[in-house]
């Protein structure tokens, strides 16, 4: 339960920056052009409001339904009022009445200030955390893969030489790669083979509950930690030991090792390790799902053996890389949502409201995490705003540029009519992918 509710609040907080930042774009740059903002929510406040208070021209408050928020712009919906509001005198601080390049840049600032944001944070990242990345010729064992790198044709011991036919520096970007990529090169035991990637293939990365990696560094079997009141810990076994052998069979491998504990359920079997140098023997009898009772090293806990790349920025070498942080970030999003649309990729399984996005966070509250996410949704929210969607900022810029192009305003009255259409539309597809991210729960 505790778990969920951390995982809330940072959804909820997450969304609260970006919902703030996204009207505050619109907001500094309608002031900026003297134009009056009636109204400045967080979240929606139908009927009623949690929080409200007027300061100068405009109210700013809290509203109760937290699925977005606004600003309302004077000048730039009818009210119900004032039906004939086309017919008077635009006001000075109207935003109809100012040329269309500003009224641009005012439906542009929601967007404007979401990239900046995401760009902000993965800078501030790196100059604080640097990267650390796997150099993929230090990958000197090759690769251990689930069921579902069986499935796209890799197996266990492979070394990956190129996707899509160019070499990939780190082994970070592999999973990356071979997602957007048509083809992977590889040398299984000295012979070169190549692996095409056909969406019938992609199908099994997507149809799944978690894109997490299918693939890791090949890694030798030594024990993390022991799990208390296990097998393991019942005869001895401690962090750190290195298993050599199951029986008479050696082991040089993690996988190899879950192998034959498999192979071996409801049986005695014998288990040599290296303890600092010795060799110890042990008796154990394993249960008959064959569970020891140990969790092993990965890759990333084995910088004794992995080289890894460390880099650090000074605060302006951090700029630019964030920039390409957030511009990677899109253009996987981007990538994702061009294959929701071949339907035998099966990657529509992957859509999700709050619901599947509040899955994303840790359950246990990491400010690095939180805001790598937040920078991720942001510029996310930045790219499905510039959608000419009526109701979305893509659909009023669209009626701007319709404007600049052909020298001749929209009527206010059609505008109106395809915003409340557009926003109908809207409220329809979300209510749908809530519907669709609960059924998933019972379904898939």
């Amino acid at each position: 339960m505790s778990s969920i509710l951390i995982r809330s609040i940072q959804l909820l907080l997450s969304i609260s920056i970006l919902v703030v930042v996204h009207e505050l774009g619109h907001f500094i740059i309608a002031q900026v052009f003297k134009v009056r903002v009636e109204r400045f929510f967080l979240f929606f406040d139908p009927w009623f409001s949690l929080l409200k208070k007027k300061i100068g021209n405009t109210i700013y408050g809290i509203g109760w339904l937290p699925l977005g928020g606004y600003v309302k712009i004077s000048g730039m919906m009818m009210d119900e009022k004032d039906k004939n509001r086309s017919e008077n005198q635009p006001k000075d601080w109207e935003f109809r009445s100012k040329s269309a390049i500003k009224r641009l840049l005012i439906i542009s600032g929601g967007i404007l200030f979401n990239i900046l944001l995401s760009v902000l944070i993965f800078t501030f990242l790196l100059f604080k955390y640097g990267e650390t990345s796997l150099p993929t010729k230090n990958v000197k064992y090759g690769i251990e893969v689930d069921s579902l790198g069986e499935k796209i044709g890799l197996k266990n011991g492979d070394k990956i030489l190129f996707v899509n036919e160019k070499y990939v520096p780190y082994f970070n970007d592999i999973p990356k790669a071979i997602l957007l990529g048509n083809s992977i090169t590889i040398d299984r035991m000295g012979n070169i083979i190549k692996l095409s990637l056909n969406n019938n293939k992609k199908k099994f990365l997507f149809d799944r509950k978690e894109l997490n990696f299918f693939i890791q560094p090949r890694v030798p079997p030594i024990i993390n930690y022991v799990v208390k009141n296990s097998k393991a810990e019942k005869y001895g076994l401690k962090n750190n030991d290195e298993i050599l052998a199951i029986n008479s069979e050696f082991v040089l491998f993690s996988d190899q090792l879950k192998d034959l504990l498999s192979k071996h359920k409801n049986e005695n079997i014998l288990i040599y390790i290296n303890r600092n140098g010795k060799l110890i023997q042990k008796e154990i009898f394993l249960d008959p799902k064959g569970f020891l009772g140990i969790y092993l090293k990965k890759f990333m806990d084995l910088d004794q053996i992995f080289l890894f790349e460390k880099k650090s920025y000074s605060f302006f070498e951090s700029i630019p890389h964030g920039i390409e942080k957030a511009w990677d970030v899109l253009k996987n999003q981007i990538f994702f949502l061009k294959n929701v649309f071949h339907i035998e990729t099966k990657a529509y399984k992957q859509i999700g409201s709050f619901f599947s996005i509040a899955k994303e966070f840790p359950s246990k509250w990491n400010w690095d995490i939180f805001w790598t996410l937040t920078a991720t949704l942001s510029i996310w929210l930045a790219f499905l705003n510039l959608f000419p969607i009526p109701s979305l900022d893509g659909g009023y810029l669209l009626f701007i540029m319709i404007e600049m192009i052909t020298r001749k305003k929209i009527n206010e009255e059609i505008v109106e009519r395809c915003t409340v259409y557009g926003f109908f539309i809207m409220s329809l597809m979300m209510m749908f992918i809530i519907i669709w991210d609960i059924l998933k729960v019972f379904f898939y």
